[in-house]
């Protein structure tokens, strides 16, 4: 609750005690609320989960020019900063892509042998 409310509570009530007690049902009352609210949203995002909802924001899809920029990049021919900024996204979004094609590379190379 608001200071001001409190205060506002307090002159109206006069009596301390009274005040105190008032404010002690309303604070319990607010934290019920907060408790009920936060049950409700895990429970959405549980029944979501289960569904099979994706949630939150959705994975940037790799420009067609990925590969050729990847490739200057295993070469040494750029940097990484320069690669992300070639593809326009973010350094740690291009080290993921990075990362993953590596993955995935490494995961046809075993299927292989």
């Amino acid at each position: 609750m608001l200071p001001e409310n409190e205060k506002k509570i307090y002159d109206l009530l006069g009596d301390t005690a009274l005040a105190d007690q008032v404010m002690a049902i309303v604070r319990e009352d607010a934290a019920q609320r907060r408790a009920a609210l936060v049950q409700r949203q895990s429970e959405g995002l549980q029944n979501a989960r289960e569904r099979g909802v994706r949630l939150g924001r959705p994975p940037a899809k790799r420009p067609r020019k990925f590969a050729s920029i990847y490739a200057m990049f295993c070469e040494e021919k750029i940097s990484a900063r320069a690669a992300s900024q070639m593809l326009n996204v973010s350094p740690g979004t291009f080290k993921r892509w990075v990362l993953e094609e590596r993955e995935n590379e490494n995961n046809g190379e075993k299927t292989e042998e």
